[in-house]
């Protein structure tokens, strides 16, 4: 009997606890409730000494972006961002704009008067959508550590992190912009494969979002950040967790996952002589560096160089090129992919381009490249034949020209990263397969 009255007191205890925290819980109203997040977000968000970096994704299909904001207690908000789309690559800053936390179905924070940086997401552009961003936000979480929001009219997650007292920031965007040129810019197309333990998912980047199929709508937002790669809100599925953030290994062949615990990375799918071919199909041309070759290539070039200026010229550019289609005359194309030779040059008619049709051979690592004719669109013809007397020598040289010019650019090459990078390979040495002074460097345009 005495075990039976320890339970029942046992129990009464255990409720009565209950009891305390249900009232605990509810001891507030719904509206100091309310107060509470509001105070507490201003709280929050006016206590960043030096602002706040906000990853900002427009929409959840969309590629991210860096802004930085700093709000003061007055309601001024200075925020600034430099990227492709809004700022046109410049860095932009915009002080003279207010903000606001109200209440709705939650503590939303209002970019409430015009932010050129902030706005300009949600701007209707010619196609009348723009990049369909936000600046309203419900404010899902708020500590000094990091706040969590969500787009009232899309939906987007965006994260704010606090910046160290002494970043720059112009500096930050500096930082953002080398990971940039490392891994992304002028990469579309690049193909990677995501590896996680024993399992491998081939990938495509594509205007900052890694792609498995777009017409399932399998993708993967990203922003970059300084020397840091991370995925929109739960990013990967991986072995050990979600790869979220990512970082370039040290030999630049890699982008390893930093999440404790997860084991990922993305590597390159393709060599990097199906790299270069790769950006030749997505419309990127391959200038010919000037300065930097082997010996043998060096003595040709300025052979070629000197003979035009002596005409009466000069040499601008060679570029290797792929279009998809040539004009053949004011009517008509030929619909299909073909390699070029575009060179730039001052001639008669001032700066004029020369187009010679190209062989391009692929084998993994090397490539064969052979001239085959001069293009036959309307004035090409008459253009590439001033160019090879040029080059030869005066009217009549052409065959000199032209034999110059395939000792140049012509013959069997392998092809290696000048950078020694192959995430995003915009600099190449094609070397000669038997002869390593015949080098030429070929930088992505």
């Amino acid at each position: 009997m005495k075990n039976s009255y320890i339970i029942l007191l046992a129990f009464a205890l255990v409720f009565a606890a209950c009891s305390r925290d249900e009232e605990s819980l509810f001891e507030q109203s719904a509206a100091q409730r309310i107060e509470y997040a509001l105070n507490n977000a201003t709280d929050v968000l006016t206590h960043a000494e030096n602002g706040w970096e906000m990853l900002y994704f427009p929409n959840p299909v969309s590629a991210g972006y860096t802004v930085l904001i700093k709000f003061d207690e007055h309601g001024q908000v200075l925020a600034a961002s430099r990227n492709p789309q809004t700022t046109k690559n410049s860095y932009k800053e915009d002080n003279k704009s207010t903000w606001a936390i109200r209440a709705d179905y939650g503590p939303i924070l209002s970019f409430d008067t015009y932010n050129e940086v902030i706005h300009a997401w949600a701007d209707p552009q010619d196609d009348g959508d723009g990049y369909l961003g936000d600046y309203e936000f419900l404010i899902l979480e708020a500590t000094p550590q990091k706040v969590r929001l969500k787009g009232k009219k899309h939906g987007a997650y965006c994260e704010l992190y606090p910046l160290g007292k002494d970043v720059s920031w112009t500096g930050y965007f500096d930082e953002v912009y080398k990971l940039r040129d490392l891994v992304v810019t002028k990469n579309d197309g690049a193909e990677f494969n995501f590896v996680s333990g024993s399992d491998t998912q081939h990938m495509y980047y594509s205007g900052g979002i890694m792609i498995v199929n777009i017409e399932e709508g399998i993708i993967y937002p990203f922003v970059i950040r300084p020397n840091v790669i991370t995925f929109y809100n739960k990013g990967m599925e991986a072995q050990g967790g979600n790869a979220i953030n990512f970082k370039v290994n040290d030999t630049q062949t890699a982008l390893i996952c930093t999440d404790s615990g997860v084991n990922a990375q993305f590597v390159p799918a393709l060599t990097i002589a199906e790299i270069l071919n790769s950006k030749l199909d997505h419309r990127v041309q391959w200038i010919i560096n000037k300065t930097d070759m082997g010996s043998a290539s060096k003595t040709t070039y300025n052979t070629i160089v000197n003979a035009v200026k002596a005409s009466g010229g000069s040499l601008s550019n060679i570029k290797l090129q792929r279009v998809d289609s040539v004009k053949i005359d004011d009517i008509d194309t030929i619909d299909y992919k073909v390699d070029r030779l575009n060179i730039e040059f001052n001639g008669s008619n001032g700066l004029t381009q020369a187009f010679f049709i190209m062989d391009f051979k692929l084998n993994e690592t090397s490539l064969t490249y052979s001239y085959k004719y001069p293009s036959g669109e309307p004035g090409a013809e008459a253009a590439a034949l001033e160019f090879l007397q040029r080059a030869g020598g005066g009217p009549g040289k052409e065959a000199i020209g032209l034999q110059r010019l395939k000792e140049l650019i012509t013959g069997s090459f392998n092809v290696t990263s000048a950078s020694g990078s192959t995430l995003n390979a915009q600099e190449l040495y094609i070397t000669g397969t038997n002869d390593s002074n015949k080098r030429l460097k070929l930088t992505a345009r």
